[in-house]
């Protein structure tokens, strides 16, 4: 039977802050991967447009990477990931400790076996704590947003970098990587200027990806923190 508690009786609020805050800031960048509909325009937005906007569906094996201002790693995470338009996701984390994040477009699951805990929120509303609120599929939006410039990395390879105009920005950067047209990374630096890093492998886009992928069942016997009631 599933334990039910409220959000402020919880011990663990560090743990679903740093979930939110390091975690789903940058893997809901890669959202915009699967949900642009970006206008016609011109410039470096539009070209970033031009690579985003045909992808529906992402799937890929991933390695995540919080650096110092070394360089150095701090902590790494592996696992695989789907993603679908609009809002769809499966983030599931393989190591070092098993995390899920589930979402339908409308709720949130984040479920840590080791906790045995499962805590629901509004998608929606965790959306828009993240870099990815920026990101509603407008090349005018990013111009208004965003410096955005791109570099030749080599033939095949293009590097795209999001500036931010508002000096207020938790983040200071975003650069995502292109090879053969394809997304291979992408990376957030924050205004201490940590680096998060996602790279992609086994990449596959615009598959069929069934809805069962998107749904989520609450385990027996875990405990639910439910912000959406």
């Amino acid at each position: 039977m599933e334990r039910v508690r409220s959000w402020r009786q919880t011990t663990n609020d560090f743990f679903t802050d740093n979930i939110v805050m390091n975690i789903c800031r940058t893997i809901l960048l890669g959202l915009l991967l699967a949900a642009s509909n970006a206008a016609i325009g011109s410039g470096v937005s539009y070209e970033l447009a031009l690579l985003l906007k045909p992808i529906q569906t992402m799937s890929a094996n991933f390695t995540q990477q919080l650096l110092d201002l070394d360089g150095s790693e701090v902590e790494s995470f592996q696992g695989t990931f789907e993603l679908a338009k609009p809002g769809k996701m499966r983030w599931h984390v393989k190591q070092p400790m098993e995390q899920q994040l589930v979402s339908d477009g409308n709720i949130l699951w984040i479920y840590d076996p080791d906790l045995e805990q499962v805590v629901i929120e509004n998608f929606t509303d965790k959306i828009k704590s993240t870099p990815i609120a920026l990101f509603n599929g407008e090349v005018a939006d990013l111009d208004q947003r965003y410096i955005t410039t791109m570099e030749s990395v080599s033939s095949d390879t293009e590097l795209f970098t999001l500036t931010p105009k508002d000096p207020e920005s938790l983040f200071s950067r975003i650069d995502i990587v292109f090879d053969a047209s394809m997304p291979k990374s992408i990376g957030v630096t924050d205004t201490f200027d940590q680096r998060t890093l996602i790279t992609f492998e086994e990449l596959k886009v615009n598959l069929l990806l069934d809805s069962s992928v998107f749904s989520f069942t609450i385990p027996a016997q875990v405990d639910v923190i439910n912000n959406v009631q």
